[in-house]
C-alpha cells in the first residue's frame, strides 16, 4: 500500500519535522510584537482594497442570498453583518464578508500560495474585533499574524501543487490564516498573550475544516460556490479559534508535517517555509482587473500590443497566450455560462478586454456572456505551453501574448510582473478607483473616501470599521 506520509517523515532524516511548531513560534512573535510604520501603512492599504472589493461583492446575488440566510442568526452576537441591519456571532459575519470579498475576482493575492488572504483573514479578524471591541492597532497586529500563518503554511504545502491536486488554496490555507487572526483577538480579549501552543490548537481544528474543490474551474456554470469558499474559510477560522480555548475538544498538533497534515493531504512534498525579513503583508498583489490574477499579466501584455487598446480587434487573426500547463487545465473554457466561469476563462477574458477595455467589470456579468463581439475574439484565442514562463511560477504569474495580424504581421510581448504586484504596486488613487461604479449599486459615491478616512484614523477601532463597512 502506498504511504501517504509527507516528506518530513522520509528516510532523509525528518528534515521538515517540527514545521508546525516552528511556524507557530514565529507567528506568535508577530502577533505579540509591534508593527512598523511601513507595516501599518501596508495594512491600511489592504483593508481599503478589501473594503472596496467587498462592497462590489455585496452587490452580487449569491452574496445577497447568503447575507439574507444569516438573518436567522440575528442577535446571536455583536458582529455587524455586511449588507444587513443586524449583528450576529462573529463566525456568521465572517461568512458573509468573506463571500463578498471573493465575489468579483478583485481581491488581493499571495502569489506563492495562489491564494487570496484578504478574503479570509480580514473578514474573520474584523468580525472578531467588532465583537471584542479591539482597537485598530490590535486588529492590525492580528491580521499581520494571520497573513503570516496563511502564507507560511501554504508555502509548506505548495500552492501550485494544491491546485493540481484539485483543492482551492484560498479555501484550504484561508482557514489557518483566519484562525490565527481570530485567536489573537480572542486571546487579547482574555488578557492573554498569543502562544505557539494556542496557535497549534487552533490550527489543529482548522486542519479538519479545510477543504474546497477546484471542480468549479472545469464547468461552464455552477461555479459561484467558489465565492463561498473564502467565506467558509473565514467562518471556519473563527470557529477554530473559539474551539482552541476548549480543553476537552482536542485536535492534532502535527498540522503541517503530519502523515495527514496539510502538506500530505492537500499539496505536494512538504517544503521549508522560512519567515522573510519583511512580513508577508508586503508580498501581496492587488488586482486592478476583475478576473483571475493569472491573466493580469496577459491584460498588461495586450495593452502594450494594442497601444493601450486603441488597435481595432478586427485587424487581429489569431491570439496566442503562453504560460504554464495550468492555463490549459483550468482556464481555456471557450463559452462560459456564468460570471465565475467567465472570470476564469482565458479566451473570455481576452475577448472582454479587447472589446470593452480592462476596467469594464460588468463585462463579466450574465448580460455579456453571449456578446457576439466577445465570443468572436474568444474563438481566436489558443494556448501554447512555455517552459520558460513556467519557471517563474508561483512567485510571479508571467504570461506571453502573440498577436497574428490579418495582414500577416505579428506582435508579441511577455509580462512577468503585472500592475498591482509588489514590483508595480497600485497607488492609493488606483485602489480608490476600484470603487468607481459603486454608486450604481446603491452605495453613496463618497463611501470609498469615508472608508479611507476611517482607516487612516488611529482612533477608529474594529467595531467602528465593521459598522462603516456593513452599513455602507
Amino acid at each position: 500500500m502506498q504511504s501517504h506520509r509527507g516528506s518530513g517523515d522520509t528516510a532523509s532524516g525528518n528534515a521538515q519535522a517540527g514545521a508546525t511548531a516552528s511556524i507557530a513560534g514565529h507567528v506568535a512573535r508577530v502577533a505579540n510584537g509591534r508593527l512598523s510604520d511601513a507595516d501599518t501603512e501596508a495594512l491600511r492599504r489592504l483593508f481599503l482594497d478589501n473594503f472596496i472589493v467587498s462592497l462590489w461583492g455585496s452587490t452580487r446575488p449569491w452574496t445577497r442570498q447568503i447575507a439574507q440566510w444569516t438573518q436567522r442568526f440575528a442577535g446571536t452576537g455583536a458582529s455587524p453583518v455586511l449588507g444587513g441591519d443586524w449583528s450576529a456571532d462573529a463566525s456568521v459575519a465572517a461568512l458573509v464578508h468573506g463571500t463578498a470579498s471573493h465575489s468579483y475576482e478583485l481581491d488581493d493575492t499571495h502569489n506563492e500560495t495562489l491564494s487570496h488572504p484578504g478574503a479570509a483573514v480580514l473578514p474573520a479578524a474584523l468580525a472578531v474585533g467588532a465583537a471584542t471591541g479591539a482597537s485598530q492597532d490590535k486588529l492590525f497586529r492580528a491580521v499581520a499574524a494571520g497573513y503570516e500563518a496563511m502564507a507560511l503554511i501554504g508555502i509548506s504545502a505548495g500552492g501550485l501543487e494544491t491546485v493540481h491536486r484539485g483543492f482551492h488554496p484560498t479555501a484550504v490555507f484561508g482557514a489557518f490564516g483566519a484562525a490565527t487572526a481570530s485567536l489573537a483577538l480572542y486571546a487579547d480579549d482574555r488578557g492573554m498573550p498569543v502562544t505557539a501552543d494556542l496557535l497549534v490548537r487552533a490550527w489543529g481544528h482548522a486542519l479538519s475544516q479545510a477543504s474546497g474543490s477546484m471542480q468549479f474551474s472545469t464547468e461552464a456554470s455552477g461555479g459561484e460556490v467558489k465565492r463561498v469558499h473564502a467565506g467558509m474559510a473565514a467562518r471556519n477560522g473563527v470557529l477554530a479559534a473559539q474551539f482552541a480555548f476548549m480543553d476537552a475538544v482536542t485536535a492534532p498538533r502535527l498540522v503541517v508535517e503530519g502523515d495527514y497534515g496539510v502538506a500530505s493531504l492537500f499539496g505536494g512534498p512538504q517544503r521549508a517555509a522560512l519567515p522573510s525579513a519583511a512580513l508577508q503583508i508586503h508580498a501581496i498583489s492587488l488586482k486592478p482587473y476583475a478576473c483571475c490574477r493569472l491573466f493580469h499579466s496577459t491584460i498588461d501584455a495586450l495593452a502594450e500590443l494594442t497601444d493601450n487598446f486603441s488597435l481595432p480587434a478586427e485587424g487581429i487573426g489569431e491570439i496566442v497566450v503562453s504560460g504554464p500547463h495550468l492555463i490549459a487545465d483550468q482556464h481555456m473554457l471557450a463559452e462560459p455560462a456564468s460570471t465565475m466561469a467567465a472570470q476564469y476563462s482565458c479566451p473570455y477574458i481576452v475577448g472582454a478586454t479587447l472589446r470593452y477595455g480592462p476596467y469594464r467589470y460588468d463585462a463579466y456579468d450574465e448580460a455579456f456572456l453571449e456578446d457576439p463581439a466577445i465570443r468572436r475574439i474568444a474563438r481566436m484565442v489558443r494556448f501554447e505551453f512555455s517552459d520558460v514562463l513556467t519557471q517563474y511560477y508561483p512567485a510571479q504569474f508571467a504570461t506571453g501574448v502573440r498577436l497574428h495580424m490579418s495582414d500577416g504581421t505579428a506582435r508579441s510581448s511577455i509580462v512577468v510582473d503585472s500592475i498591482g504586484t509588489p514590483a508595480r504596486p497600485l497607488t492609493i488613487e488606483q485602489i480608490l478607483a476600484k470603487g468607481d461604479g459603486l454608486a450604481a449599486h446603491g452605495h453613496a459615491p463618497s463611501i470609498k473616501i469615508r472608508l479611507a478616512e476611517r482607516l487612516w484614523d488611529d482612533a477608529q477601532g474594529s467595531r467602528a470599521l465593521a459598522l462603516a463597512l456593513a452599513r455602507a
